[in-house]
């Protein structure tokens, strides 16, 4: 019993390290123009003091297969101008150095086993009162007596391309480093996890004190960032599946079989020597992990008849079916194969109008189709629904569309409900339905349960247009909640045309979206396939909580903040008159958001985020539904001074309760957000008539308010104050305007933000009169690119700058982005070629 016991606990331990997202600041090397290199410096305000001397820990990882690996991991720089070198040279060589005058050290660690892209621990030591200098690299370690070695009491630390005068080097390997901890000689003082970050840097967890971080590439946006692995265009309609034990994915249409690996990224294809004798329709196919092999399944009308097909790897062939030329009576059905029983079950789909809730039972041992009914809570018809493995006898079934009766003339419907589902006895569990969200959707074919925390997570998108989004939603097994996850896909969907399918990649710990849109069976179909690290997070799990720094930095805000006492409506505090939205009394322009707003803040841009008087990041707090009520609360007061009507309020939030039940509904969420905002300062909800609307305290900042003031005030002076235009760039670089929210009331306030924005950059760059830099008309670009990514005048913009600057490759590789994008939401190639774009300028 024992052994099981261990068994179970080192699974456990397993499943909980394979939860813990990866991280780590990833250097852009040799391998990038110079000025895009990254830099990471520890010591941006001044040098380190340590008087009896320090020693600094960390991890790096090293792709030694790039052929970029030279430079510099880090430079210690003394006060008096000698530097202490740590760098990766020839292929798997680590060598260390020190300068100072006519002493000279060049150690080189040409012993120690270097994996690629494996972690390796250094740790570097300096003890001036024994004039010690040590260097450990994993479990090799050198150590040196030098007198000289107390010229480095202050010192400036700087890992990858340095930018300090005199020292300045621009070498750096292709590395990966997490985990700097900076120790005296008996505690930790600094530790720079290199984890969550904020814009321009990071903070310590100790101090809180801040690194300046240029060209960072963070590992945890890779949970947070969908990654194109591939695209490419194959027969309309092709099958998709996913082979669990060699972590691949399987697209066959008529004439090839494709294989993707995430691993290496490689696309197999392979010619499929003799067909199918029908039609592939409906993405009917398996893996079956018993035998190896894939198997195409025939289901149409029941009076068809049914068929299971094995697909021969080695020649190319696919059994023998029976030719047949009628669609299928199951588009976008749910199956899940049994490995335990060699059992195919098959659920739900739509044909000839009709939605379905038939389940049929293919045992692969006996060749038996068998129709099970389901017992337990009725589940009505539907297509377009969601189903997970949560173990080997039970499934998750979640959403679709379609109605009680199964016609699709009477009365179709979204579907929000969950069921579990035991394949042993067919009964039907149902767990909870979800409140119909402010914008229906339907999902994924396939979900991925997480028992071990209580979720499972879906692709989710409206169906009613063609040119969609798909956001990734992360579900609650046991209650109705769920949070929006990442960032968005952009898809074409066209009814039984389209699918989007969901895998969870456990060998390289990666969620995989496949999409395939054909414009017709017969047409071709475009197939991407995109890569997300596990576990998924949201954009503002990944923002480090603003932080106060040191003594300078707070001398600077407590000045901010006298000077800020003065403006009676930073926050629209609002006058006896309500007509309007307060405005500030003087210009707010030079405060850098990134550094000096720090806590009370309430951040829109790139993610809806809360900080509160203590710096914690209470963004949790906020629940779906108070979410959208402190919001369409907040934003309708700045646009108009007043505020919302509770009957507006009742018909985006509350449309299936009566008057009395949601009135109750908004005293309880206003009464909770209510208690979080009491950690951030001065707010207050008040009703004048029917609207709502809320006052913030002058303690408060937000940085969707400060954009409009600035906006308004750019506008007024004609773009003649440069310090508001950077300001104003620094605040909406930061990201889109609540980009997690994909619900219709707030697009509206986006739509109309980035029209003004767009339109104010737009007519500055047309005044000669404002002396922009080249650099500064690519900040432009790229502000504009991130609220409008399809934006012509920006490619311009962009791509004539940087020729101009003299980086033809970066615009040409802007200009192909763009290309890239401009395809996938029209469908059709830009209609402009490089040069034109950069023939005529826009400034």
């Amino acid at each position: 019993m024992k052994w099981i016991f261990c068994l179970f606990f080192l699974i456990l331990i397993l499943s909980a390290y394979a939860q813990e997202p990866q991280y780590g600041l990833k250097f852009n090397s040799n391998g990038y123009e110079p000025e895009m290199r990254t830099s990471l410096d520890l010591s941006p305000e001044g040098f380190f003091s340590f008087q009896e001397g320090f020693s600094m820990r960390f991890d790096v990882k090293i792709d030694w297969e790039e052929i970029h690996s030279y430079g510099y991991i880090f430079r210690i720089i003394g006060k008096t101008g000698n530097n202490i070198d740590f760098l990766v040279g020839n292929r798997d060589i680590l060598s260390f150095s020190f300068l100072m005058g006519d002493v000279v050290i060049n150690e080189v660690f040409d012993e120690i086993p270097f994996y690629s892209k494996q972690w390796l621990p250094v740790q570097l030591r300096i003890d001036v009162k024994k004039e010690e200098l040590e260097i450990q690299v994993g479990k090799s370690s050198q150590k040196w007596k030098l007198p000289e070695i107390k010229s480095f009491k202050d010192v400036a630390i700087v890992f990858g391309k340095n930018n300090h005068p005199k020292t300045l080097s621009i070498d750096v390997p292709d590395m990966t480093v997490k985990d700097i901890k900076i120790a005296n000689q008996n505690d930790t003082i600094y530790h720079f996890k290199l984890a969550k970050y904020v814009p321009g840097g990071v903070y310590d967890e100790i101090k809180k004190h801040f690194a300046k971080c240029d060209n960072p590439n963070w590992v945890l946006t890779q949970n947070t960032t969908w990654k194109k692995e591939i695209t490419f265009v194959c027969d309309g309609n092709p099958y998709i599946a996913y082979d669990s034990d060699k972590n691949e994915l399987a697209i066959a249409d008529r004439h090839f079989f494709y294989y993707f690996s995430p691993a290496d990224r490689q696309l197999k294809k392979q010619t499929v020597n003799k067909g199918l004798s029908y039609t592939p329709y409906a993405n009917q196919i398996i893996y079956n992990p018993v035998d190896s092999n894939f198997y195409a399944y025939n289901l149409l009308k029941e009076a068809d008849g049914r068929e299971f097909a094995a697909f021969d790897r080695k020649t190319g062939v696919w059994e023998k079916t029976t030719p047949h030329i009628n669609y299928s009576d199951y588009w976008h059905h749910n199956s899940y194969f049994s490995a335990t029983s060699n059992q195919l079950y098959l659920f739900g789909g739509y044909g000839h109008n009709n939605y379905k809730k038939d389940v049929y039972m293919y045992d692969v041992q006996t060749n038996v189709w068998a129709k099970k009914p389901f017992k337990g809570d009725n589940i009505d018809p539907r297509y377009l629904s969601g189903l997970g493995v949560i173990d080997e006898n039970k499934v998750l079934l979640f959403g679709g569309y379609g109605s009680k009766t199964g016609n699709q003339e009477l009365f179709p419907q979204h579907y929000y409900d969950a069921y579990i589902i035991d394949t042993k006895t067919m009964e039907s569990k149902k767990q909870w339905t979800l409140k119909s969200p402010n914008e229906d959707f339907v999902v994924s074919n396939s979900l991925v349960v997480d028992t071990a925390n209580n979720c499972f997570y879906a692709l989710c998108y409206p169906f009613t247009k063609f040119n969609t989004t798909i956001l990734l939603y992360k579900f609650s097994l046991s209650e109705p909640e769920y949070e929006v996850l990442a960032d968005t896909i952009l898809f074409g969907f066209k009814d039984t045309g389209s699918f989007v399918d969901l895998f969870h990649d456990q060998a390289n710990n990666k969620l995989l979206a496949v999409t395939s849109s054909s414009i017709s069976a017969v047409s071709t179909a475009t197939v991407s396939i995109y890569s997300l690290s596990y576990p998924p997070l949201s954009k503002a799990d990944i923002h480090q909580p603003v932080e106060s720094g040191n003594r300078s930095w707070w001398i600077i805000i407590v000045s901010v903040l006298i000077c800020l006492a003065a403006l009676p409506a930073v926050l629209f505090c609002r006058k006896k008159k309500k007509t309007k939205p307060a405005e500030p009394a003087i210009p707010i322009s030079g405060i850098r958001t990134s550094h000096l707003v720090r806590k009370q803040a309430l951040f829109l841009f790139g993610g809806f985020r809360v900080i509160d008087k203590e710096g914690n990041d209470l963004t949790a707090d906020f629940k779906p539904l108070l979410k959208s009520l402190f919001l369409l609360i907040l934003l309708n007061t700045i646009k108009n001074g007043k505020g919302i009507s509770f009957v507006k309020l009742k018909d985006l939030l509350w449309f299936d309760k009566s008057e009395e039940s949601a009135n109750n509904n908004r005293g309880v969420a206003l009464s909770k957000i209510r208690q979080i905002m009491e950690h951030v300062g001065e707010v207050q909800f008040s009703k004048q008539g029917v609207y709502w609307s809320v006052e913030f305290g002058k303690d408060i900042y937000c940085d969707y308010y400060e954009a409009l003031f600035l906006i308004r005030q750019i506008r007024e002076n004609k773009g003649k104050d440069i310090s508001d235009i950077q300001r104003l760039l620094s605040i909406v670089s930061a990201g889109d305007l609540l980009p997690n929210m994909q619900v219709e009331w707030a697009d509206a306030f986006k739509s109309d933000f980035s029209n003004d924005l767009i339109d104010l950059f737009l007519q500055l760059i047309q005044q000669k009169e404002i002396a922009f830099s080249d650099s500064m008309y690519i900040d432009i670009a790229n502000a504009i690119f991130i609220h409008d990514p399809l934006n012509e005048d920006a490619l311009k913009l962009k791509c004539t700058a940087l020729v101009k600057m003299g980086k033809n490759g970066l615009a040409r590789n802007a200009y192909t982005v763009f290309l890239k994008e401009y395809k996938v939401w029209f469908g059709a190639d830009y209609k402009y070629s490089f040069d034109q774009i950069i023939e005529k300028q826009p400034f």
